[in-house]
């Protein structure tokens, strides 16, 4: 083979280097766009906030020290892969959204800092301090005005004698009262956030309003804050009432099911302390014998319990509820007392695997908080579930409050489920007899007792 010229070698070998050199220069390029494309992760720590928003769920982080709210795609998991409770003080790596720097698109890393405090006993004497933001919106290039409600029929909402103020105190039992109710005018200049419904844009948008017409002082001397949505935003919001849980902040519609529904304020208010929504056959909503589902009427039996405002009458379990023995109580109705007005119920004599909800006994009468209780349940015994786990006040979560049924007067019913039987007497003014008795196998272990029982009465009566 002939031997190759060194001109020849040499130019091979250039070419050689010099396409190399073009491809690590390409690719270089090729990384340093595509990291400026991919936005970069930030460390954030704030306080976790959850709404409900009926359609959807939202969680935000208030970053601390700037008060700035990020927006999360869901709930943050720690990292056994535990969720997060609401009102935790949580570290998280946020990536954001490039079009808005305070939308996390993707969460990651979170470690709660501070556990969030279990729902408390409110106790007594709690004051609120209650500013109600009308928001009306003045037209711009990116969105049209929008009218608020009329400040006057919300003021008396409130403060008319069958309002709001007297709603929480009669259903607290004077425990919970609003010291200062006031309803002010906050008028925003329209942005394409405000008009799709951005909670968060609006409440920064009303309180900068309200501190640039009244100062900071006046904004500071409240505890609570509303915002009254404009008119027309139905549909972007997909919700009537929205509130923090636990927090400060509720939002309404400016109609007759938001902020002009007594029901759909105390809801959202109550969600302010913790109390999620009541169930019924599976249903979240569907338990109208309280506001936290659909009903215009005081909190139920386990949500007056969890909230502190009401004490049970007895608790029983294994050990205070022997088998084949009615046990009788005189069970005030709710709305007249705060003091024993239900019966606790614990399981414990079912298996371990079966034992996983207590029950509540309680008499709904309308009158005081409840005068619109529904039909339904007026002079009944309400018959409630509550998951045991989270049925104390040391425990965070929703308790999943469900309604079981109903017990009409003077009559036996049966709850397999529970091996237990239930006797209601006659309504006396407003209380009722209660008489409880569980079983081993079959119900007829209490009809055999109280047969028994019968006899030996009618023994000492002759």
């Amino acid at each position: 083979m002939a031997p190759v010229p060194l001109q020849r070698t040499f130019a091979r070998s250039f070419g050689r280097h010099l396409v190399a050199a073009l491809l690590l220069l390409l690719i270089g390029l090729m990384v340093l766009c595509s990291s400026e494309l991919v936005p970069k992760r930030v460390s954030l720590q704030g306080k976790l906030n959850y709404k409900d928003a009926h359609v959807r769920d939202i969680w935000t982080l208030v970053q601390l020290g700037t008060g700035v709210v990020y927006k999360l795609p869901g709930q943050p998991l720690d990292s056994p892969g535990y969720p997060v409770p609401p009102a935790s003080i949580v570290t998280l790596d946020c990536t954001p959204d490039p079009k808005m720097p305070t939308n996390c698109t993707k969460i990651s890393r979170a470690e709660v800092s501070r556990v969030v405090a279990p729902v408390a006993r409110v106790g007594t004497d709690m004051k609120l301090r209650l500013l109600v933001m009308v928001v009306s919106y003045m037209a711009s290039s990116s969105c049209g005005a929008r009218a608020g409600a009329n400040v006057a029929n919300l003021r008396y909402a409130y403060t008319g004698d069958l309002g709001y103020m007297n709603f929480l105190r009669n259903c607290s039992y004077g425990q919970v009262t609003y010291s200062n109710v006031t309803v002010i005018s906050t008028r925003v200049l329209c942005t394409g956030f405000l008009d799709q419904c951005d909670e968060e844009s609006i409440a920064l948008n009303a309180r900068t309003s309200a501190t640039n017409q009244y100062g900071p002082a006046f904004m500071s001397s409240y505890s609570r804050f509303t915002y009254v949505l404009p008119y027309g935003l139905l549909s972007a919001c997909g919700w009537v009432g929205l509130a923090e849980l636990s927090g400060t902040q509720t939002w309404y519609t400016p109609d007759g099911d938001g902020v002009f529904n007594k029901g759909t304020v105390l809801q959202e208010s109550l969600h302010n302390f913790g109390i999620y929504h009541g169930w019924r056959n599976g249903s979240e909503y569907q338990d109208n014998s309280t506001a936290m589902g659909l009903g215009n009427s005081c909190p139920s039996a386990p949500e007056l319990r969890r909230l502190g405002w009401a004490l049970p009458l007895a608790q029983l379990n294994r050990s205070t509820l022997a088998t084949r023995t009615f046990k009788a109580f005189m069970l005030p109705a709710t709305y007249a007392t705060s003091d024993g007005n239900m019966i606790r119920i614990q399981p414990n004599w079912l298996l371990s695997k079966a034992y996983k909800k207590n029950l509540y006994l309680a008499l709904r009468m309308k009158g005081g908080g409840d005068r619109d209780l529904l039909d339904e349940f007026d002079g009944k015994v309400s018959i409630h579930e509550v998951n045991k786990s989270i049925d104390n006040f040391m425990a965070v979560g929703d308790p999943r409050v469900s309604l079981l049924g109903t017990i009409d007067p003077s009559t036996v019913l049966d709850i397999p489920t529970y091996k237990l039987r239930v006797m209601s007497g006659a309504l006396v003014g407003s209380t009722i007899t209660v008489q409880i008795c569980r079983y081993e196998k079959l119900p007829k272990e209490c009809v055999e007792a109280n047969l028994r029982r019968e006899r030996k009465h009618r023994r000492v009566i002759l």
